[in-house]
C-alpha cells in the first residue's frame, strides 16, 4: 500500500520483466508477503501520476487504451504514495501532512468500525513530528505502520518517566532512519518478526533508562543501540549524558561521571567463577546482546537518568555459549523482551521449546543490589532473582563471598524484560535431572524480533509489565499487554535459625509434569550455609512446576541447617489459589500436618540436612484431629550449646506439668509451671548422658517424647 508499482531492476540497471515491486519499500525486505508477480501478467497499469489513459500511458507495455467517463475536472495527484509531512507538527494534526484535506491521516482509525487502527501505511517524515501529547493534541494509543522513512527531522515519541506514560511505535516491515527518533518516557520501538532496518541509514535513536545513582551499587546493563545497528560498541559510544573516569573508584556529580573501573562482563565463562569476570572499562568492546556491569556516578538522587543514543538494534542474531558455562547477556532491543519467548527459543522442541537443542537451562538470573556504601566485595548486599516460564522469585543476599545479610530484594522478575536490562543465562548441565529429554549442550543463544513487545515497566505489586532491577521506590503503571496469568502459584518464605531467607515458588502449568521440566523449573544455583529448596530426584530447585494442586499431590522440600534453632516457613504470596484450598506442611517423621493458611510453621532443628522429611500437601491425615496435631507440635530436643533440654511450643499451648524420667523409670524432674511460652529451657547439669523420656501434660492430654542427652 501507499506506493506505485515499478519494474524491478538488477544491480547493473537491467530491467527484470519477471518481477514487480513497490517503488518505496525495497522488494528485498525480509517480510515480503507478496509472491513474485510477472510483469507480463499486467493487463494494463496506469499510475496515479497520469490522468489520461491512452495506449502510450499504459505502463504495462501492452499499449492498452483506457478512457475516463463523466470526468468534469482533473485534479492533481493527492494519493499518499507514501504519506509525507509538509510542516513541523503533531502526527495527529491535519496541518502536518501533505494533501491532508483529501486524505485520512496515517494510522487513523478504520472507517469500517471506527475503532481499529490502520497498520499498513507507509510514512515519510521530513520535519520534526510529535507522536503523542502536544499543547493541542493528546494521543494515548500506540502507533503501527508498515514502513517508516525518516529522511530528516526528529520523530519525538512522547512519554513521561515519572508518570509511566509512553507510546509503542511498531514498524512491521521497513525502517529507514536518516533523521532521529526520540523515545521519551516509557515509549519503545518494536520491529516485528522479520521487520528490516535499512543498513544504509545515517540517523540515530535515543532512549532513556534510569539506573542507580549510588556510586557503590551495580546495575546490569545491555545496550539497545550501537554505532551502527547490531555492531560492537563501547559504553562511551552509547551513553551521551555521562562521562567516565579512567582512574579511581568513585563517580562524580559535577560533572556527572561514572568510574569505569566497575564496568565488567562475563562472556561465556565457567560456571560461577568470580575470578573470570572480564574487565571492560570505558574503552573495551562489547558485542550486541552482551551485558555489562556499571555503578552510578553518586549524584545524591535515587536514580540517574542515562541517555543512550545510536542506531537501534534489530533482527535476529546470536551469541555463542559453551556447555557448562554462563553468560551475562541482556535485552538488546529498544523495546521490552518477552522472557517466555526468549526461553522457548533457546530450549529444544523435545523439551517444549523451539530449538533443535537445549542451549541454556531455561532459567534467567537477575542481579539485585541492595544499598550499602562500600566497594569491598565482602561488604556487598545483593543476590540473584530468578525467572522461568513458571514465574519469578526475589533475590536473597546469601552469597558467602559477600556480606550475607540474608535480606530479601523487592524486585520480582516478570515476563517482560525492560529496555537496557542485563541478566545471566546458564548452560550448566546436570545429567542427574530426570525427565530432561536432551542434555544442555550450549550453542547459539538466539535473539529474535519475535521476542520483542511493547511493555511499560511494572507497578509494584502487580504481575504484568517489565522490571528494571533497581530499587527506586517509584510506583509505575502498565496499561498495555495486560495478559492475565490465571495459573495457581504459591510462594513460600523460609527463615532459618541463623537468619537466612529463601523465597520458593511452586505453580501449576498444563505443560508441566512430575519430572524436571526444562524452562519451567530453576535449579538452586547457590550453596548457602542454611537454605530451603524443592526436592526433585535429588535436584534442589528454587522454582518448581507441576500439572496440578490436587488433594493427593505431595511436593517434597528440604532444608539445610547450620545452627541449631528455630526454622520458620510462611506463605509469602498466593496467586489464583481458592480460599477453600488448605496448604499443609507435612512432617513425615512426626506425622504432623500444619495448615500454613492459618499460621506460619516453625520447628526447632539441629544442624544437618533434612531431606525426605518435609512435604507440602493439600490435604491432611484425617486420623489426626486438630487438637492431636496441636499437641504433637510440642517439640523437644537437647541443646549441647546450652546444656539444656529445650521444649518448643509453637502453638502456645499451656503446659501444666513437665516430668523427666530415665529409661529405668526413675524421675529426675517434676515441674508444675502452667506456662505457654514458646521456649522452655531445662538445665541438665546433674544428669548423665543417655536417653530420657519427657512427659508433657496440657489441659487436653498428656504426651511423652524421647530426648537424647549427650
Amino acid at each position: 500500500m501507499n506506493q506505485e508499482l515499478v519494474e524491478m531492476v538488477d544491480i547493473a540497471g537491467v530491467i527484470t520483466p519477471t518481477l514487480i515491486r513497490g517503488d518505496v519499500i525495497p522488494v528485498s525486505i525480509s517480510n515480503n508477503e507478496i509472491s513474485a508477480i510477472p510483469w507480463s501478467n499486467l493487463a494494463g497499469y496506469y499510475p496515479m501520476s497520469v490522468y489520461t489513459y491512452t495506449n502510450t500511458d499504459d505502463m504495462s507495455g501492452n499499449n492498452i487504451q483506457g478512457a475516463l467517463r463523466n470526468l468534469n475536472t482533473v485534479d492533481y495527484q493527492t494519493a499518499p504514495l507514501p504519506y509525507q509531512t509538509q510542516a513541523v507538527g503533531s502526527w495527529d494534526a491535519d496541518a502536518t501532512w501533505l494533501n491532508n484535506t483529501v486524505q485520512t491521516l496515517p494510522n487513523s482509525l478504520s472507517i469500517v468500525d471506527g475503532t481499529t487502527p490502520i497498520d499498513w501505511n507507509i510514512v515519510e517524515i521530513n520535519h520534526d513530528t510529535y507522536l503523542g501529547a502536544t499543547p493541542t493534541t493528546v494521543r494515548t494509543r500506540d502507533c503501527s505502520v508498515q514502513g517508516l522513512i525518516i529522511d530528516s527531522g526528529d520523530l519525538q515519541v512522547n512519554g513521561n518517566t515519572a508518570g509511566n506514560t509512553g507510546i509503542g511505535l511498531t514498524v512491521t516491515h521497513y525502517l529507514k532512519l536518516d533523521g532521529t527518533i526520540d523515545l521519551e518516557g516509557e515509549s519503545q520501538l518494536v520491529q516485528t518478526d522479520q521487520s528490516d532496518f535499512d543498513v544504509t541509514s545515517t540517523g540515530t535513536l535515543e532512549r532513556d533508562q534510569q539506573g542507580y545513582s549510588n556510586t557503590y551499587l551495580y546495575n546490569y546493563w545491555c545496550s539497545p543501540v550501537a554505532p551502527t545497528s547490531n555492531s560492537n560498541y563501547t559504553v562511551t559510544d552509547i551513553f551521551s549524558n555521562v562521562g567516565f573516569l579512567t582512574s579511581g573508584y568513585n563517580g562524580t556529580n559535577s560533572p556527572v561521571q561514572n568510574a569505569d573501573y566497575w564496568i565488567w562482563k562475563y562472556s561465556n565463562r565457567a560456571n560461577d567463577q568470580y575470578s573470570q569476570w572480564q574487565h571492560v572499562r570505558s574503552t573495551g568492546s562489547l558485542l550486541v546482546g552482551e551485558g555489562f556491569t556499571m555503578k552510578g556516578p553518586g549524584t545524591g538522587t535515587p536514580d540517574q537518568n542515562y541517555i543512550m543514543i545510536g542506531q537501534p538494534n534489530n533482527g535476529d542474531f546470536s551469541l555463542s555459549i559453551s556447555a557448562d558455562n554462563e553468560y551475562l547477556i541482556g535485552n538488546p532491543y529498544p523495546s521490552a523482551l518477552d522472557a517466555n519467548q526468549f526461553i522457548l527459543d533457546n530450549i529444544s522442541t523435545a523439551d517444549g521449546g523451539n530449538n533443535a537443542t537445549n542451549v541454556i537451562n531455561g532459567a534467567l538470573y537477575f542481579w539485585d543490589h541492595f544499598s550499602v556504601n562500600s566497594h569491598v566485595l565482602s561488604d556487598y548486599q545483593g543476590g540473584y532473582a530468578v525467572y522461568t516460564l513458571m514465574g519469578g522469585t526475589v533475590a536473597i543476599s546469601t552469597d558467602a563471598r559477600i556480606n550475607a545479610t540474608y535480606i530479601s530484594g523487592t524486585k520480582q522478575p516478570e515476563r517482560y524484560i525492560a529496555v537496557g536490562q542485563g541478566f545471566f543465562v546458564s548452560a550448566v548441565d546436570d545429567g542427574g535431572v530426570a525427565g530432561l529429554t536432551q542434555p544442555i549442550v550450549g550453542g547459539n543463544i538466539l535473539f529474535r524480533n519475535n521476542q520483542r513487545a511493547f511493555q511499560k515497566e511494572i507497578v509494584t505489586g502487580t504481575n504484568s509489565g517489565s522490571v528494571f532491577h533497581k530499587t527506586d521506590g517509584k510506583q509505575k503503571s502498565t496499561t498495555s499487554k495486560n495478559e492475565v496469568d490465571s495459573r495457581q502459584k504459591i510462594r513460600l518464605m523460609f527463615d532459618s535459625p541463623d537468619g537466612y531467607h529463601r523465597q520458593l515458588l511452586v505453580g501449576v502449568d498444563k505443560n508441566a509434569s512430575d519430572d524436571f521440566d526444562l524452562g519451567y523449573e530453576a535449579p538452586l544455583n547457590e550453596a548457602n550455609n542454611e537454605d530451603m529448596y524443592w526436592e526433585l530426584d535429588n535436584i534442589k530447585l528454587v522454582i518448581q512446576a507441576l500439572d496440578n494442586f490436587d488433594t493427593d499431590q505431595k511436593i517434597p522440600f528440604g532444608m539445610t541447617i547450620a545452627k541449631e534453632g528455630l526454622a520458620t516457613i510462611s506463605i509469602d504470596n498466593l496467586e489464583n489459589i481458592d480460599n477453600s484450598k488448605n496448604i499443609y506442611v507435612h512432617d513425615t517423621e512426626l506425622n504432623t500436618y500444619h495448615n500454613l493458611k492459618n499460621e506460619d510453621y516453625s520447628i526447632v532443628l539441629k544442624p544437618g540436612e533434612y531431606n525426605e522429611r518435609f512435604e507440602l500437601t493439600f490435604s491432611s491425615n484425617a486420623a489426626l484431629s486438630t487438637e492431636d496435631i496441636s499437641i504433637t507440635n510440642l517439640h523437644t530436643y537437647f541443646s549441647n550449646e546450652k546444656g539444656s533440654i529445650i521444649i518448643h511450643n509453637p502453638n502456645s499451648k499451656t503446659i501444666q506439668t513437665i516430668e523427666l524420667y530415665n529409661i529405668l523409670g526413675q524421675r529426675f524432674l517434676n515441674s508444675t509451671n502452667n506456662t505457654n511460652e514458646d521456649y522452655i529451657e531445662l538445665k541438665t547439669t546433674e544428669i548423665n548422658s543417655g536417653t530420657y523420656i519427657i512427659k508433657l501434660k496440657t489441659k487436653e492430654s498428656t504426651i511423652s517424647k524421647k530426648v537424647l542427652v549427650e
